[in-house]
């Protein structure tokens, strides 16, 4: 990603930001997709925008190496009010990393799926509000809420990290946070683990075990996870694989198994089975086509919601800067 690092003389101009590094970077996609679905109300062609983001960062640096500093994301998607998506501080030094403020839980940072392998990750329409929203890798709660999280020092190549969420003096949905990470060589494995207190009734838990390999122009995925909470027991198992065909053509495709037991019609379970396909092709340096296709297989399972079986077929251009 291109960055524009303004220089401390310039950024003396700014009066509070005298002698802080500041960097300003953003992407922008545009995509053109057809969904192929059982539903009615889901069939059909559409086109819109992703992931239109400005991200502004304040840092300094001491004698001593610590390091200080500010992150901004605004969204600014088209005919909607310009929005802040992450807004957090951090302070990194020898001791670890400190990160306070509005982002997500460490369980992003550790937790490795096998929708990691492609660049755009492309769903189908299924309308289930649990199953349909995982994949066998990380499942953060709090999402981008306000929280205080810690990193560990890198020991070797092992490091972890927690995050705690507070939901105020009369929430009830406080979350906690782990992530273990160890990369050896061409490896790298992730495991992740998240509590959610849910009040009057059982608490949501998940977990999380990844594993990459990077053999020269190819990486493989494989990843397993565990969902639990009220009336939902999920289990999903997923595979990835990419091979970077040339210096502007990379391959990548994926699949995913994830059932709910507890979720039951007669024996029938709720299930989710996605298969998915992409090509990315590197326009220039900084802006990227992709094609991707994915078909799946969605049932409901007595789930208050709608069997679903089809196909997504999406083009998309990206730009970061």
């Amino acid at each position: 990603m291109k960055k524009l690092a303004i220089s401390a003389v310039a950024a003396a101009l700014l009066s509070t930001t005298a002698l802080a590094e500041v960097t300003i970077s953003g992407t922008s996609e545009f995509y053109y997709k057809n969904d192929d679905s059982q539903i009615t109300a889901n069939n059909g062609d559409s086109m819109g925008t992703t992931d239109n983001e400005i991200i502004i960062t304040f840092s300094k640096k001491n004698d001593t190496g610590l390091e200080f500093g500010m992150v901004t994301e605004l969204d600014v998607t088209t005919d909607s009010s310009t929005t802040t998506d992450e807004s957090y501080m951090y302070i990194s030094g020898s001791a670890g990393k400190l990160v306070l403020g509005g982002n997500d839980a460490v369980t992003d940072n550790f937790g490795i799926g096998e929708d990691d392998i492609m660049d755009e990750e492309v769903t189908g329409t299924y309308t289930s509000a649990t199953i349909g929203a995982l994949n066998a890798g990380e499942k953060s709660y709090g999402a981008d809420l306000i929280k205080v999280s810690y990193f560990t020092p890198a020991i070797g190549g092992l490091t972890a990290g927690v995050s705690y969420y507070d939901s105020g003096a009369t929430g009830t949905s406080d979350s906690t946070s782990f992530g273990l990470g160890y990369a050896f060589g061409d490896i790298k494995i992730g495991y992740t683990n998240g509590t959610e207190e849910v009040s009057g009734a059982i608490d949501n838990k998940s977990q999380n075990l990844g594993a990459k390999l990077a053999l020269g122009n190819a990486t493989l995925i494989a990843a397993v996870s565990k969902v639990e909470g009220a009336d939902e027991d999920i289990d999903s198992i997923g595979f990835g694989a990419s091979y970077k065909v040339n210096d502007t053509i990379t391959i990548a495709a994926s699949t995913l198994n994830s059932e709910d037991s507890l979720d039951l019609s007669g024996t029938e379970k709720e299930e989710l089975t996605q298969h998915s396909f992409e090509i990315k092709y590197q326009i220039a340096p900084g802006l990227a086509g992709y094609v991707n296709y994915t078909d799946y297989d969605y049932k409901n399972g007595g789930e208050a919601s709608t069997d679903d079986n089809g196909a997504v077929t999406q083009f998309k251009i990206a730009a970061s800067f």
